[in-house]
């Protein structure tokens, strides 16, 4: 990251361009090689990645335009998972909060454990060795939290004979997530973003009571997750070095009514996030779902801060001056030396479902930098 106050970054996914999407579609129907469609996602890359460099973003990531979501690309690369339609995963208990939740489980896969998890193939390092091919910027790699993980892969009838329980898996989901960190490092990564939407729900539990029904997870309390959270973080990151390591808490981030998503602050997940060996938080702050920093004043947090001043969900574009005073009332808590600015979350974290289009996103990247340069010149 430049050494400068307020630098400006991504949280990963973009939305891809329609003549890929349909590419992918002409792939999946037999009418295209898989040749030529690998020339598809390589142009898309270069695209995303000069796009961002357009915009001005200090950091930039490769738009996760090679991964059909920020969770399921698992199951592309590793054989120990499968894509499973969450639609056959159903049960009576997991339908009744779909349907009070508005979920849209057509379009929900996730990477179910049908075997020992190992590392036989890389999961993102493969990603940044591509993107610092077109950019002289450093580039950061969105990777998927533990916990957001194993909440979505392991299943009771699926992956039962493999980990009879959740707990037995830890050690080699860690273990391997943290072999994706240090492949990281060596491609030369700036920045690893551990994605843990999982976090963000301890606000009130209803996306997880969901899972926990589709997965059939036995749990005598809730409260059990907020004690593997920082666990499973810490497990993963144990022994790393020379690579900065971050977690992104996502608040939920689909194209609906944002009250069917989890709405209040950190206050229900602070003890976890004090625990968490990392460097960098990155917090949705945009969206008013995600409340107010008076925990942060009561509990501070001596870390950088990834600070969410773009709302992805609304389509109206920021002015320089609103994300200005964003950034000045968060720099009054977190402190200005530890704040790098970036969108609430990615705007496209699943293929299917790219919240605003590719115009108004790079739009909101522009207004991020024009923001950043007002408030280097303010502070200077």
């Amino acid at each position: 990251m430049p050494n400068t106050l307020f630098p400006t970054s991504v949280v990963g996914s973009l939305p891809r361009p329609e003549w890929l999407l349909e590419a992918i579609a002409k792939f999946e129907a037999g009418e295209l090689p898989e040749s030529q469609l690998k020339e598809y996602y390589d142009e898309a890359v270069v695209l995303a990645i000069k796009q961002q460099e357009t915009t001005g973003v200090d950091e930039v990531s490769d738009g996760e335009q090679r991964r059909f979501s920020f969770l399921a690309f698992v199951a592309e690369r590793i054989p120990s998972f499968k894509l499973i339609p969450t639609t056959e995963l159903m049960t009576k208990e997991a339908e009744q909060y779909v349907k009070s939740m508005n979920l849209h489980v057509g379009v929900i896969s996730n990477p179910i454990i049908v075997g020992k998890i190992k590392r036989t193939a890389p999961l993102v390092a493969g990603e940044v060795a591509f993107a610092k091919r077109y950019t002289d910027k450093p580039v950061m790699a969105p990777l998927i939290g533990p916990l957001t993980l194993l909440i979505n892969s392991w299943n009771r009838d699926r992956s039962g004979s493999f980990y009879k329980t959740p707990e037995d898996a830890f050690g080699d989901l860690t273990a391997m997530l943290r072999e994706e960190i240090l492949a990281l490092k060596e491609a030369g990564a700036s920045f690893v973003q551990l994605d843990e939407p999982a976090v963000g729900n301890f606000v009130d539990f209803r996306y997880t009571r969901w899972l926990l029904a589709l997965n059939g997870w036995k749990l005598g309390d809730l409260g059990e997750l907020h004690k593997i959270a920082a666990e499973l973080i810490n497990r993963t990151v144990k022994g790393v070095s020379g690579i900065e390591v971050g977690v992104h808490i996502c608040r939920g981030n689909w194209r609906s009514d944002e009250q069917h998503y989890s709405d209040g602050g950190y206050e229900k997940m602070i003890d976890e996030i004090l625990e968490m060996k990392v460097r960098r938080l990155v917090l949705e702050y945009a969206t008013k779902r995600a409340g107010t920093y008076k925990v942060f004043r009561e509990h501070p947090w001596h870390g950088e801060i990834g600070l969410g001043v773009i709302d992805v969900k609304d389509p109206r574009v920021e002015t320089p001056q609103e994300i200005v005073k964003r950034v000045e009332e968060a720099s009054r808590v977190f402190g200005e030396e530890n704040i790098v600015l970036n969108p609430d979350c990615g705007f496209a974290s699943g293929r299917p479902w790219p919240v605003v289009n590719r115009q108004i996103a790079y739009a909101k990247l522009s207004a991020q930098t024009a923001a950043a340069k007002m408030l280097r010149k303010k502070h200077a």
